[in-house]
């Protein structure tokens, strides 16, 4: 029998999760606070406590991923990297301008960011909507299904552009 491939196994929650928030919390607290950063550099480093937060415990097994995702087990491809993307459902634009006009709440807003692991078309259909539209409804208005892996088996989150149901409450990495 072949290996799970680690697209397809279940999302548990990081032992350190709680650090790696802090963490990012903490570069980001630097990135808005020096006074000796350009806006590049602050920019970049806000864009990296994004990265740090959201693939801390992996950039594959994330706790959400797609029907796209799931379908693209049935094809076992070889290299099934290339073929998928780690997807901020908030985009990091959002995130960091969030931070820069809410400094003071950076820790609450990286614990609040969330990723979906999803298949290169559907990461080009919710791209599309990023400037008109924010977080989940992005996936709602381009169809995409969302599935929750943090049970066994995968429970529906979104299916047909309507909530299948709230997330459990294990976690929001």
């Amino acid at each position: 029998m072949a290996p799970t491939p680690p697209y397809l196994t279940r999302w548990v929650l990081h032992p350190e999760a709680d650090a790696h928030v802090r963490s990012a919390a903490a570069v980001a607290r630097f990135a808005l606070t020096s006074p000796d950063l350009t806006d590049k550099h602050r920019s970049r480093l806000l864009n990296d406590a994004i990265w740090y937060r959201t693939e801390a415990a992996s950039k594959i097994k994330l706790r959400f991923r797609s029907a796209g995702v799931l379908t693209l087990a049935a094809s076992r491809p070889t290299k099934w990297r290339s073929q998928l993307r780690h997807d901020h459902v908030d985009t990091r634009a959002s995130l960091i301008k969030q931070m820069t006009e809410r400094p003071e709440d950076v820790e609450a807003i990286l614990r609040g960011a969330v990723s979906c692991l999803v298949t290169v078309s559907e990461h080009d259909a919710v791209s599309l909507l990023d400037a008109a539209t924010a977080g989940w409804d992005r996936y709602l208005l381009a169809k995409v299904d969302v599935y929750d892996f943090s049970a066994d088996p995968p429970r529906p989150f979104i299916i047909n552009g309507r909530y299948a149901g709230p997330p459990s409450a294990s976690g929001t990495a």
